[in-house]
């Protein structure tokens, strides 16, 4: 019983709701045969009123349909009632119901486009979606490639030349200032090869890549090691700067500040060297100044310290700033918390990107073709609405004949005497009491005064053959 309860419901849904489509027709055929009167303004007003609220609420198209039919049938009956005529009513509805679908039609193939227009653009979006996967992907791959070949080719033989250093150096036949130079150079190998992890690390965006920053030293340390090589370093580091940098950010900052402190040996070795480091917010701001150096004639091509530098903090997403004037300045921005982004340092914008930009312009475009279908149309209707106003300004003034002009106006005066006398406009309606005109004759017809919506007197003068023959005054009804 309650499975035959169940499935009663929905048929009880349907017929209600196709029992208020079938009044909701009744009612619109008895609005339209009694208040509209079946005139052309009429009918276009319902139309588009209709059309519009039917294209905006979307009712499945078997509820229009059985409107239709109430619509069709009240009309035929109230067309047999008023006029004994039910085929002029069916006529009617008929007309009516084609106006609504007429108007349904085109919202329906506006709403299609719009549909069609977003679906394109969906689509778009899937294929440079897909499009940046796969060249993130190649551009992956391609640095896998080449961190492999960093780290087999160049590692293996840094690894090497520490190795050999470090066997030379335990060598007791050579002097000892000897064995210290060694003992240096694996050092210093030892540390090229941690720094060549780091590199691969970040080409690769493997955080187990992150080595201990220029083998553990701290900012302190490589400034030390500047002045231990006989450059003069005014420094001021703020404390929370260790801790607040992570490794990724750490060894960015000692790279920099390394490439900085060479770069002043090496073209202003007289300069003092004034560094500034500090935590601001979440970012760490490296700032290093010196006297720029003096020209001088180019030794060869100048590194790429610089370029990778900057590359690198745009991988961390931060920013290099370098300034050449009275001092060299060199700023370094970088997230207290950065990670590598191989995207961050893409050449050339992602089709996702192009992409946005497009659907914005395109978006834009169709506001503004949708401001102008309505605002020409609203323009040209202001325009006629002024230019009509203005002329009937324009007749309503000029078709003013004052009293003692018409008064100095008699029979038999020539045309051309006369014109002289009358405005130069007649008026735009003639008066409903018009007395008959004289036979043969033409007349004019003017007002006594400025007068829009009120009649006030209207004179009329009538020629024939050249002459007045005819002066009258036709008091307003």
């Amino acid at each position: 019983m309650f499975d035959n309860d169940a499935s009663s419901r929905p048929r009880l849904a349907r017929a209600a709701t196709w029992a208020v489509a079938a009044v909701a027709g009744v009612l619109l055929g008895a609005v339209l045969f009694w208040s509209v009167q079946f005139n052309e303004v009429g009918l276009a007003i319902n139309m588009i009123v209709v059309g519009l609220a039917v294209g905006f609420l979307k009712p499945p198209w078997p509820l229009v349909v059985i409107a239709a039919a109430a619509m069709l049938g009240t009309m035929t009956v109230l067309g047999h009632q008023s006029w004994s005529n039910a085929l002029a009513g069916f006529f009617f509805g008929i007309v009516y119901a084609f106006g609504f679908l007429v108007v349904i039609l085109i919202m329906t193939a506006v709403r299609a486009r719009r549909s069609f227009l977003q679906r394109g653009w969906d689509l778009a979006f899937a294929e440079a979606r897909e499009h940046d996967a796969r060249v993130e992907r190649a551009v992956a791959l391609e640095r896998e490639a080449m961190a492999g070949e960093m780290h087999d080719g160049l590692g293996h033989r840094l690894t090497l030349i520490a190795v050999q250093a470090a066997r030379l150096s335990l060598d007791e036949e050579l002097p000892p200032r000897a064995r210290a130079e060694m003992e240096s150079i694996r050092a210093n190998a030892a540390a090229a090869a941690d720094e060549l992890g780091e590199t691969v690390g970040l080409l690769t965006g493997r955080t187990s890549a992150v080595t201990a920053s220029l083998s553990g030293l701290g900012i302190e340390d490589v400034i030390e090691r500047a002045r231990a090589s006989g450059v003069s370093v005014r420094s001021t580091i703020a404390p929370a700067v260790e801790s607040a940098a992570n490794d990724y950010t750490r060894a960015a900052l000692l790279r920099a500040l390394q490439e900085g402190l060479t770069n002043a040996a090496k073209h202003a070795p007289d300069a003092e060297v004034r560094i500034a480091v500090d935590a601001v917010g979440d970012e760490v701001v490296l700032e290093m100044r010196n006297a720029a150096a003096s020209p001088r004639p180019a030794a060869g091509p100048s590194g790429h310290g610089l370029v990778a530098l900057r590359h690198r903090a745009a991988i961390l997403g931060g920013s290099l700033e370098a300034e050449d004037g009275e001092d060299f300045t060199l700023i370094l921005r970088l997230p207290c918390s950065s990670m590598p982004s191989p995207t961050a340092t893409r050449p050339q914008p992602s089709r996702i990107d192009v992409l946005v930009e497009e659907a914005a312009g395109a978006k834009r475009h169709g506001h503004l073709a949708t401001r102008l279908a309505w605002m020409v149309p609203a323009a040209g209707l202001v325009v006629s609405a002024l230019v009509v106003a203005g002329y009937f300004v324009y007749h309503n003034v000029g078709s003013t004949l004052p009293a003692e002009s018409f008064a100095a106006i008699e029979v038999g005066d020539t045309r051309e005497a006369t014109e002289r006398v009358l405005p130069a406009v007649d008026m735009l309606d003639e008066p409903d009491a018009v007395l008959p005109e004289p036979p043969g004759a033409t007349c004019n017809y003017y007002e006594a005064s400025v007068s829009f919506f009120e009649r006030v007197d209207v004179y009329r003068v009538c020629f024939a053959d050249d002459r007045v023959v005819s002066t009258d005054t036709i008091p307003p009804s």
